[in-house]
């Protein structure tokens, strides 16, 4: 037996199989959450009851699909069988970069919820659109932001000091700091808010909402910041 003494990262980089539960597939759904959702049941079986929204394919033919999955390899893929999916099935769909995949727990006979039956979805190709948080900017637009800096928009940096450097022209103000300088903010300002990975930011976020600022937005990714600002973003 193998213990993973970093927790979930270590074994998720070690490529262990990882599990979603079917209480958690069924909040992500009601919450409209974008996902892959993936029936490697035989397609005569499949077409008797599957979960909605999922795509047919049979997991004799998965290897063959590769071609067909979406470009975003942070696009979280759950897979379902008749019992829990195989590690084999896991293990091809993580080979292929998509470091999201999990398996649903027990498979479909753990699922409590609505099933829908008939032919099930098989597309020349799948479409994955993160969908964003309130108030979430994307990460294209951000970076349009950061590189133009346009008038009447203002970046806040909400990172904990001293950092390496700063975006030119954001406002640093710690997140511990942020309740007590907050006003430095102008209102009538576009507010767009970053901190390391999303986090402090949506903290900021929400308190600039309830203190009445009305046109803020928050970066929710991984952004490194270099020397004279150069920066690299990524999705989490």
């Amino acid at each position: 037996m193998k213990v993973f003494h970093a927790g979930l990262p270590a074994w998720k980089k070690a490529g262990g199989l990882l599990v979603s539960g079917p209480v958690a597939l069924d909040g992500w759904m009601k919450a409209g959450e974008a996902l892959v959702l993936v029936d490697l049941r035989d397609a005569a079986t499949a077409e008797k009851g599957f979960i909605p929204g999922a795509i047919g394919i049979p997991a004799k033919d998965l290897a063959a699909w590769k071609d067909r999955f979406p470009e975003n390899k942070k696009a979280p893929v759950i897979l379902y069988d008749a019992a829990q999916a195989s590690l084999d099935a896991f293990k091809t769909v993580r080979g292929w970069g998509y470091v999201n995949t999990t398996v649903l727990r027990e498979g479909i006979g753990s699922w409590k919820g609505e099933l829908k039956s008939g032919p099930l979805a098989a597309p020349a190709k799948i479409e994955y659109a993160k969908k964003l948080k309130p108030g979430e900017i994307a990460i294209e637009d951000f970076k349009k932001i950061a590189d133009t800096r346009p008038e009447g928009t203002l970046i806040v940096d909400v990172r904990e000091q001293p950092v390496e450097s700063i975006l030119v022209g954001a406002l640093p103000i710690p997140q511990s700091q942020f309740e007590a300088r907050f006003s430095e903010i102008p209102k009538e300002k576009s507010v767009v808010i970053h901190c390391n990975t999303g986090i402090l930011a949506k903290v900021a976020y929400d308190f600039l909402i309830a203190k009445g600022y009305d046109n803020v937005r928050w970066l929710n990714a991984v952004i490194l910041i270099g020397a004279n600002g150069a920066y690299e973003i990524t999705e989490k």
